[in-house]
């Protein structure tokens, strides 16, 4: 088995961090340098927010962090060592991405200027698209105690001060 690290470009790093997926594709696809059972810790320009297995092509992810593990990277792939990989992905190691669920609550509200219902609705999903997950902020809390209710932007608590 070999290590690696995979380093990807902003725009797909902010895909990742504001969609549910379960893999991330590897440079090349099946004829990448890696193979079926490598570890790949896999990074945005940031650094390291996820670990996984090679698999068909794709990293399969094992664990994800929401808080990104500050590293130099570069784009693309990277041989690196088992040591290095360890030390970039024991902060989120026990944070498995199918682990233990539990109910929350998440919501999204936008005051909509509208003659009917029916065009407000359409606004509304037309300033949800046009917006997305790095411009408009999701609250979320556990559910049954929506007072410890947080502000999130691509997957990342955000402080929602008005002023900024």
């Amino acid at each position: 088995m070999r290590y690696w690290l995979l380093g990807l470009p902003s725009e797909e790093f902010t895909d990742q961090q504001a969609y549910s997926y379960d893999s991330v594709a590897l440079p090349g696809g099946a004829a990448s340098p890696v193979n079926d059972g490598d570890s790949v810790a896999v990074a945005g320009p940031e650094g390291v927010f996820a670990v996984g297995e090679a698999r068909g092509g794709v990293v399969r992810y094992r664990a994800r962090t929401e808080e990104v593990v500050q590293a130099e990277v570069g784009l693309g792939l990277s041989l690196i060592d088992q040591e290095r990989l360890a030390a970039w992905t024991a902060p989120f190691a026990n944070s498995a991405v199918n682990g233990q669920r539990r109910d929350w609550l998440v919501t999204l509200s936008l005051p909509v200027e509208a003659s009917t219902k029916g065009e407000a609705v359409r606004q509304f999903w037309s300033y949800v698209r046009s917006l997305g997950p790095s411009e408009l902020p999701t609250f979320v809390a556990p559910y049954g105690n929506e007072l410890d209710g947080q502000a999130y932007l691509l997957g990342v608590e955000h402080e929602q001060d008005p002023e900024e």
